[in-house]
Order: structure tokens, then C-alpha cells, then sequence
């Protein structure tokens, strides 16, 4: 960011409204309105050629006319007028500029030339902009609501400690609304819109400066720049503060451009949750557990290596702690019942808990001498690592009952206790206003509860570096530089270059076939023979491989089968050389893929191998190069890669050879010109007698590097 920019996108002195309304229930008349009704405190300058006054306030027919130059310029112009007045803006150097226009890339070919265009209009230039199809930015401290969300005519705007980044413009409004509902505030809120200029990550950065604020939550739809938000993210985990993040799009969309196995299955969600877990950013899948889940993320409460997931759930009715548990249950959290300790503080005052993982106060009555104990003894034991309570009907007509005891032991606590959340079953509004006021999470739903506390519980271990260095240690081959594909062979033989173990092969070209039994002794039966050809990546669909051939005089005969077959499926397919290999009988197949995903970077996957991949989708994705011990780490992750540690007394497969190949295949990452890759099968040997890969394909870009 330039110097001139720090500041102003948040707390500037003066604003200009280019394009006001008179009319402040329109799009253009909203931020006018809103900025004096939450008292905005600096100069407000509305731009409008046709009217001496905008709402009361002196306008101007022109930039240039402005009595000085805004430190923030809010352009509610339609698309080709707001470029325009971009373009003034920036000969004025004014330092930060949002933009509402809509009409750029979302629109296709002709709004990309726009996006072009606003891009070479800032180059070079101090003026950054948000947007554009921004909403505004939000300063609730300083009452600077610079927006068109029509969520902002309400009043009053509550301050608070959490900032919201989203590139979704309505939903800052969401956030606002229901956070008013229940006395949450926010210390601002920024929507994003296009980030043709401002990214996530360097609008993140400008917030954390607040030392005030504790946590940011992220509303994506997409991932546009993903070195600006690990530097945010890595500045954020320095600074001890947490990013909670709601990302859209858990569907498939774009898989079917993928050629290999792992490239399908390697969805861009997928990939996020790859980058999240390097970034140390916290992923909810439910998107009222982003706000409900801030008190539980407090700088107060830094998150924990420990690997005790036990949590106690006490409530006044069976059924609602029921409800609650059987989610942290799916999210792999335990629910540990009432301890000795607990039974004996409640046992003093006449309370006996009966058997069961709930400690269930239902037949005690809702008392709040019975809540208190039982929370304050709940607290002092170190079994658990959590305390979720959940509150029956009593939340919505009687808080004081059970709500207010709970947050009366949440006051007198350590700063250092663990982590509290209450889940009201009831609609209780002012239970959760109460909850939310003495800095305790509340959760309307089990479902956004669950999704907190595991998140809550979760080790986070970033690894902001390791990728860097990983790639700076790798030595990669040249590639040709002429091609977009390589064939299997080709493949294989850099895969082996890279440090990946593969399977004894002979290639032959069409021509020596005749005499191939000559060619192959020092292979040993059964063989393998397969057509080599980069115009099938998949094999067995167009019967181009055979297995079992035991006399390597039977190899001319199987090719002439395969041949006639392969161009039924392909009549195109160019063909002119056969691979033999020795077929290798595995304890079990595993595939390791690779993929550059557009802006978040080189990805490694590693999951259960052979011609039904796609149908397990048992697969694990990380961002890559990984080490071996992250490998190792994937590999405990593919549920159906247990069969090779033993299951139920099977023979054991070398899986420390898996995750050596697997960390050598990820330094393709190292290499540019690779585009997808994939390893299927690798055949893991027995214990001890390492994994061989056996098939493999690589998609390369047409114009790339010789080498590293």
C-alpha cells in the first residue's frame, strides 16, 4: 500500500459523494443519508452538476469545485460516467476511491475491457481502489457509513471489536441487522465488490492496525488474490487475532475441465480448504456460526495446540443438550460426561445427575444456584476442553433463571479458562442480547454451536514459509517446450527424475513390435502392455492396456487388439509407440495427483487409486510441495488408506515409501510449465518393499520454462 493510502480507507477526514442524490431513498441519495444520520464527523462533499444543494448539504457541480481534495471518494455513477470520474479523481490524487458501478468482468468480454482499462488508469498512480460493484465501507466508530446498503437507514450503528471483509455488498447488511438484534457491534465492515484494485488480503492488512480489533470475518465467493491474503494472514497470526470465514461454493463447478482423475475431484473448494489450512483461517460451514462465533475467538482465548476434544454438555432440557451433541458428534468431538468432581459440587446441593454423556439439570428445575455450580465446577475440571450449555424454554421467558448465572461464572473466570458457548433453544432474543453483552457466543441453532466449538478446538498450525522453501530446495528437470501434454512414458521418466519410484518398462515403437519379445528380456513376466499416446489419458476406457501377458510372443498379437479398439474410442488418437512393464501385484493402488489451481496456486492430492477413484472420492488435498511428514499426515487422512496399515490384521503396506513419493511428486510445484499430473495407479509393495508408480499422465503449458 502507499503511504497515502493507510488511513483513508477507514478513517478519512473529508468524503465525497460523486453522482448524490437529492433523494435519499434512492441507491445514489443512501450514503448522503446515512453518513449524517450515524454522525459522521468529517466533511461531507456531495458532487451533483445539477443542484446547488443535496440533502441540505452545499453540493458541487465538480471535482475540480470541491473545496479541497477528499481523503475518500465514493462514486455512485453508472459504469461509463464513474470511469470517468475515476479518472478526474485520480489527476486530483485523491488517495481512496469506492466504486459502486457494476458492468466489468461479471458481464463478460466487453465489461474485462473495462476492468483493463480501470487497471492501466490507476498504474502507477497513489490513488487505490475498492470495488468496483462495492457497497461501501463502514466505520461504525466514527459513524462513517459511506454505503448504499439500504440495511444502514436503521439506526443506531453499534461499535464493536469484530471487522467483516465481504465480497458480497448485501451481506454487510446481514451482518449489521442481525447483529443489531442482538446488541452485537462491529468496528467496520467493507465490501469488496470486483477487487479489481484492493484485494482481500491488502484490505485486511489496513484493518489490523486497529490493535482494538480481535477478530475478522470473511464472507468469499472466490479466492483473487492469494499472496496478498497469506501476508494478511500471516500478519494476523503474528498479531494473535483470528479470520473466521464463510466461503461459497462447496459444489463441483469447472471439474469436468479437468483430464486426470484427481484433476475432477480436485473441486476449487477443495483447493480453499488447502489454502485455509496453510493461512491458519478458520472455515465455518455454517454461516450464522461467522458471527455467532467471535466471543469464542477472542485474543483472550488464543486457540490451542492441545489435542483434547472433550466437551461437556449441560443443559436444562434432555433434548435440546441432545440436539447439540449429536452435531459435535458428527464434527468428531467428544462429549464427555459429568466427572467425579461435578457430581460431588452438585451432590452438596441435592442435585444427583443420572447415567448418560449429558449433564442433564432438567429434573433439578431451572434454578440459577443450580446453573452456577454447575458451570463453575464444569470449569475448574481439566477433562474438558470445552462447556457447551443449552437452555430450554427458560432462555426466552425467564434468562435470569439459567442465562444470567452462566454469564455471571463467565465474569468471575480466568481470562485463560476454556472456551463457553450457550445454544438457546428457544427463540430468545434477549437472552442471546444478554450473552452477547457479557462476551459469551450464543448460537440459535445446534448446527452453527457444533460448527464453532470444533472450529474452536481444532489445532492450527499455519505454514506460511514451508512451500517457499520446499520449492527453492527442489531440482526439477527441463521439459520440452513445444508440447501440451507428455505421454505415459514421458511421464513416468519424469516423474523418476523428480525422486518417484516406478515400475521396470521397456518402450517400443510401433515398428519393433515384431520383434518385441527380443527387446523385453530383462522384464519379468507377467507384463504389461499398454498404448502409449497423450490422446488417452485414460486407458482402460478405450481398451488400450492389457494385463497378464505371460510370453512375451504374445505381445504383437495383444497390440494389434488394442490398436483396433483405441481408435473405435478415438479415430484421432496418435499412436506409434507400445510400453511394456511388469505388472505389479500391490497390497493396495493409491493416486497422487497434481494441479495449479488459478489464484491460490499448486495443489498435491493423494487418495485411493485404480479405475474406481472418482466413484471413492476418498481423496485429501493440500497446497504443495508438502514434506514428508505432511504426507504422512495426508495419507492418516484417506479413510480407505487405512487398508495398508494393518486393518483387521491384513498385511501392512510401505507407507513411508507412499509419503516419500508422495513429497518428491509434489516438488512439481517447482517446475511452471506443469499444469496437472497424476500418478494412478502407484502401487504400494508390502511393508518394506516400497511403492513403484505404474501409469501416470502430465499436462503441460505451451509456453513455459526449459527448467529451474
Amino acid at each position: 500500500m502507499t503511504g497515502t493510502f493507510r488511513g483513508r480507507l477507514l478513517t478519512p477526514s473529508s468524503v465525497a459523494v460523486v453522482g448524490a442524490s437529492n433523494d435519499s431513498s434512492r441507491t445514489a441519495g443512501r450514503p448522503i443519508a446515512f453518513l449524517k444520520r450515524h454522525g459522521f464527523r468529517g466533511e461531507i462533499w456531495p458532487v451533483n452538476r445539477n443542484r446547488s444543494t443535496v440533502q441540505d448539504l452545499p453540493a458541487y457541480p465538480s471535482l475540480s469545485s470541491l473545496p479541497g481534495r477528499p481523503d475518500h471518494a465514493f462514486v455512485v455513477l453508472d459504469t461509463e460516467p464513474a470511469l470517468a470520474a475515476l479518472n478526474e479523481l485520480v489527476s486530483l490524487g485523491v488517495p481512496c476511491v469506492t466504486m459502486l458501478a457494476d458492468g466489468f468482468s461479471e458481464t463478460g468480454p466487453a465489461g474485462l475491457a473495462r476492468e483493463h482499462k480501470l487497471r492501466a488508469l490507476l498504474a502507477g498512480t497513489k490513488t487505490r481502489v475498492v470495488g468496483p460493484n462495492s457497497l461501501g465501507v463502514i466505520n461504525c466508530r466514527t459513524g462513517m457509513a459511506l454505503t448504499a446498503n439500504a440495511a444502514f437507514a436503521k439506526a443506531p450503528l453499534l461499535p464493536g471489536n469484530v471487522s467483516v471483509i465481504s465480497q458480497s455488498g448485501s451481506t454487510i447488511g446481514t451482518f449489521v441487522s442481525r447483529g443489531r438484534a442482538r446488541g452485537m457491534g462491529f468496528a467496520n465492515l467493507v465490501s469488496v465488490g470486483n477487487e479489481v484494485d484492493l484485494s482481500v488480503g491488502e484490505i485486511g492488512l489496513e484493518i489490523l492496525e486497529d490493535p482494538k480489533i480481535s477478530t475478522i470475518l470473511l464472507f468469499l465467493e472466490s479466492i483473487k488474490n492469494a499472496a496478498t491474503l497469506e501476508a494478511f494472514a500471516q500478519r494476523a497470526f503474528s498479531l494473535g487475532k483470528t479470520l473466521l470465514a464463510y466461503k461459497l461454493g462447496r459444489s463441483e463447478i469447472g471439474a469436468q475441465l479437468a483430464s486426470s482423475h484427481t484433476g475432477a475431484m480436485m473441486s476449487s473448494d477443495r483447493a480453499v480448504d488447502a489454502l485455509f489450512r496453510d493461512l491458519g483461517i478458520r472455515r465455518v460451514s455454517v454461516f450464522e456460526a461467522l458471527f455467532e462465533a467471535t466471543p469464542l475467538f477472542e485474543a483472550k482465548l488464543q486457540p490451542s495446540q492441545s489435542t483434547n476434544r472433550k466437551v461437556a454438555v449441560v443443559c436444562t432440557t434432555g433434548g435440546g443438550g441432545a440436539l447439540v451433541a449429536d452435531q459435535l458428534g458428527l464434527r468428531g468431538i467428544e462429549i464427555a460426561g459429568p466427572t467425579a468432581g461435578v457430581r460431588s459440587r452438585l451432590a452438596e446441593i441435592g442435585v444427583r445427575l443420572g447415567a448418560g454423556p449429558l449433564i442433564d439439570l432438567t429434573l433439578a428445575g431451572t434454578r440459577p444456584d443450580v446453573m452456577r455450580v454447575a458451570i463453575d465446577a464444569i470449569l475448574a475440571e481439566e477433562t474438558y476442553a470445552a462447556v457447551v450449555a443449552a437452555i430450554g424454554s427458560s432462555a426466552e421467558t425467564y434468562p435470569e433463571l439459567a442465562v444470567k448465572p452462566i454469564a455471571e461464572a463467565h465474569a468471575s473466570r480466568s481470562e485463560t479458562a476454556k472456551p463457553l458457548a450457550v445454544f438457546t433453544v428457544p427463540h430468545a432474543y434477549e437472552a442471546l442480547s444478554l450473552l452477547a453483552a457479557s462476551g459469551i457466543a450464543g448460537f440459535r441453532t445446534p448446527e452453527a454451536c457444533a460448527d464453532a466449538i470444533a472450529l474452536r478446538l481444532a489445532p492450527i498450525a499455519p505454514r506460511f514459509d514451508l512451500r517457499r522453501r520446499l520449492e527453492q530446495q527442489a531440482s526439477i528437470p527441463a521439459l520440452a517446450s513445444n508440447v501440451d501434454s507428455l505421454s505415459e512414458a514421458e511421464a513416468l521418466e519424469l516423474f523418476q527424475a523428480i525422486g518417484v519410484p516406478t515400475v521396470r518398462r521397456q518402450l517400443l515403437a510401433l515398428r519393433d513390435i515384431e520383434r518385441a519379445r527380443d527387446l523385453v528380456v530383462d522384464l519379468r513376466p507377467p507384463l504389461v502392455v499398454k498404448l502409449v499416446s497423450a490422446d488417452l489419458p485414460h486407458k482402460t476406457e478405450a481398451g488400450a492396456v492389457t494385463l497378464g501377458v505371460y510370453d512375451p510372443s504374445d505381445i504383437s498379437r495383444v497390440v494389434a487388439a488394442m490398436l483396433r479398439s483405441a481408435r473405435q474410442y478415438r479415430p484421432d488418437a496418435r499412436i506409434d509407440q507400445v510400453l511394456i512393464q511388469e505388472q505389479v501385484a500391490p497390497i493396495q493402488e493409491a493416486i497422487i495427483g497434481f494441479k495449479r489451481e488459478p489464484a491460490i496456486g499448486s495443489l498435491i492430492t493423494l487418495g485411493v487409486g485404480g479405475i474406481f477413484a472418482e466413484i471413492y472420492d476418498d481423496i485429501v488435498v493440500r497446497r504443495a510441495p508438502v514434506c514428508v511428514d505432511e504426507a504422512r499426515e495426508m495419507i492418516a487422512d484417506v479413510r480407505g488408506l487405512r487398508i495398508s496399515a494393518g486393518y483387521r490384521g491384513r498385511p501392512k503396506g510401505d507407507l513411508d515409501a507412499l509419503a516419500a513419493a508422495v513429497a518428491a511428486f509434489s516438488r512439481l510445484a517447482a517446475l511452471d510449465g506443469v499444469l496437472e499430473a497424476e500418478i494412478n495407479p502407484v502401487a504400494i509393495r508390502p511393508e518394506g518393499d516400497g511403492v513403484v508408480a505404474v501409469d501416470g499422465l502430465a499436462r503441460l503449458a505451451l509456453t513455459h520454462s526449459q527448467g529451474i
